[in-house]
């Protein structure tokens, strides 16, 4: 499996300055638990964008050593190589779900055995993302924060997948407990969680 030294097109563009300084001030409020501002100044995407933070200082805290934003291109399945694992077809199949095919998958992080680590808020979203890149993945983990529910999740949640997992972000708690500046990572999490419905 290839990995290339690009960025998707979507990444092109540099982020304006102007817009940089409005996301540094919605996290910073979040950080110093500033949450009457918080309130007033948040955007669409705001606790998806700290979810991502935290999880970062998490994987750092725990020195789980991950490159970001890696790219791999799709590969086709043939008769030596076969990627496109059967099982998540005859799976999708079985229950009439859709594979995702992409020209190139850009998963959150990659870690250092090859895994692809994806963070999104809903858990019911992170089932669906196994069918986004799990038939491509050599192994991945998709870590969630909001407890919810959908069709995804009713279908996968008992289900062994052979090469991924779905948890939650509590399952890193107690080895964070453990780890200076951890319980402060900890007690993030938990605001965050608490602010669902809340900001958006």
């Amino acid at each position: 499996m290839s990995s290339k030294i690009r960025k998707p097109n979507r990444y092109s563009e540099s982020i304006s300055s102007r817009r940089q300084k409005k996301w540094i001030k919605i996290i910073d409020a979040f950080m110093e638990d500033r949450f009457d501002e918080l309130k007033i100044i948040h955007r669409t995407g705001t606790r998806g964008r700290i979810f991502e933070l935290l999880v970062k200082g998490m994987l750092e805290t725990l020195k789980i050593y991950s490159k970001p934003e890696p790219i791999f291109d799709h590969v086709t399945p043939d008769n030596n190589h076969i990627t496109m694992n059967k099982w998540y077809l005859n799976f999708a199949s079985k229950y009439d779900l859709k594979i995702r095919t992409h020209d190139f998958y850009n998963p959150d992080y990659v870690l250092t055995d090859g895994t692809w680590l994806e963070i999104t808020l809903s858990e019911n979203t992170a089932y669906k993302k196994l069918f986004r890149y799990g038939h491509q993945a050599p192994l991945l983990k998709v870590i969630w924060l909001d407890e919810d529910t959908g069709l995804h999740k009713k279908i996968c949640e008992n289900i062994e997948f052979p090469n991924a997992q779905v948890i939650s972000i509590k399952s890193y708690f107690l080895e964070l407990g453990n780890i200076d500046g951890g319980k402060d990572l900890i007690n993030k999490f938990a605001e965050l969680e608490k602010l669902k419905g809340i900001i958006g």
